[in-house]
Order: structure tokens, then C-alpha cells, then sequence
């Protein structure tokens, strides 16, 4: 079943990258999908936006978003998903130069749809020092070094319901995500 629901979230990082701004409906959404307490506005503002993103790949894709929208002075655009436990949502980002070399990230909800519950999406449960590697972009998961599966496909085909304490998870970027933010960077020129 699909819902749709358009709405923006956005945040602002001065020239330096540091997080200056975030929309009214910042708090709400990180509530909405049990996002823990450095989410919030207060625990968000004052920081660098690096800072929030934890794996090499997409710290240096945003590195490289942020230093060619600013040289080109053009916007940058990249389809993305958030993904909850009960529901996958659809997103744009667009990544906005402004004239004193800030930024302006809105994201966009193209579309959410609605799934049974997937524990192993949960933020707040316990987890084994095992890792998963989930795409920051497509939230598909690493079954192999070549091979990214959607999320209850990967459940099954490495049997992770059989396990007492699921895995954390990792970011990176699969190949298609990655070549596609690569190619929408390259237009800018």
C-alpha cells in the first residue's frame, strides 16, 4: 500500500560545514522514526554536518557534493530512501548553493509506502558486534562485496532471523548509488 506524503525537511551548514539551521519540522521527524538524541535540533545545531555521517564513502561523497556545488554554483539533486521499520520512504535531495558559500540540503518525500514491520530496522534494540553493511543512499544490504539485496531479502538469504541478537549496521555506498551521485556531479560542470 502506498501513502503519499510531500513534505521538506531541510538543514542549512555555514561555508565551514557546520550545521547553522534545520526546518520547524526537523524534531518531529526524527521522533516520527525513533532517531536518537544526536538527531535533535539542540544536539544537531553548532555542528559540523561530517561529524553525523560515519562511514569513509559517504563522508567522501558529501565532501565531494559540498565542495563541487559550491565551486559550480549549481544545484546537485540525488534520490535517496529512509527507511523505518514499518515503512520505506522515497526521497530528493537537493543540495542548494547560497551567495555566502553556506549550503541548503531540503529533502524532499516523493513517496512512502508502508511494509510489515522489520525488527532489524529498529534503532533502539540490542545488537551483537556483528555488522551489516546497508547503502546510505538505497538502504539495500550487503550480502556480498558485489551483491545488495532489499532488506528482507537479505534477511532470509543470511538467515538473520535465526540469530539471538541481530547485527549493527555500517554504512557504504553500493556501486549503482555511487555512480549515480558521481554522474550528478559530474553535470555540474
Amino acid at each position: 500500500m502506498d501513502q503519499y506524503k510531500s513534505e521538506t525537511y531541510s538543514h542549512k551548514v555555514d561555508r565551514k560545514g557546520i550545521i547553522v539551521n534545520v526546518s520547524d519540522n526537523w524534531q518531529s521527524f526524527a521522533e516520527e522514526n525513533l532517531g536518537v538524541s544526536t538527531c535533535l535540533p539542540k544536539n544537531v545545531i553548532g555542528t559540523h554536518l561530517l561529524d553525523h555521517i560515519h562511514d569513509r564513502e559517504t563522508k567522501h561523497l558529501y565532501e565531494l557534493i559540498m565542495h563541487k556545488v559550491r565551486k559550480y554554483r549549481r544545484n546537485a539533486m540525488f534520490s535517496f530512501r529512509c527507511d523505518a521499520p514499518d515503512k520505506r520512504r522515497y526521497l530528493e535531495l537537493t543540495v542548494i548553493p547560497l551567495k555566502d558559500g553556506s549550503l541548503e540540503f531540503k529533502s524532499l518525500i516523493i513517496r512512502t509506502e508502508l511494509r510489515e514491520f522489520v525488527e532489524l530496522m529498529r534503532s533502539d534494540i540490542e545488537r551483537s558486534e556483528e555488522y551489516l553493511k546497508i547503502c546510505s543512499m538505497c538502504k539495500k544490504i550487503a550480502i556480498s562485496e558485489t551483491e545488495w539485496k532489499e532488506v528482507e531479502i537479505a534477511i532470509e538469504k543470511m538467515r538473520l532471523f535465526e540469530l539471538e541478537v541481530l547485527p549493527q549496521f555500517t554504512h557504504g555506498l553500493c556501486q549503482p548509488c555511487y555512480s549515480a551521485a558521481i554522474s550528478e556531479l559530474d553535470s555540474l560542470k
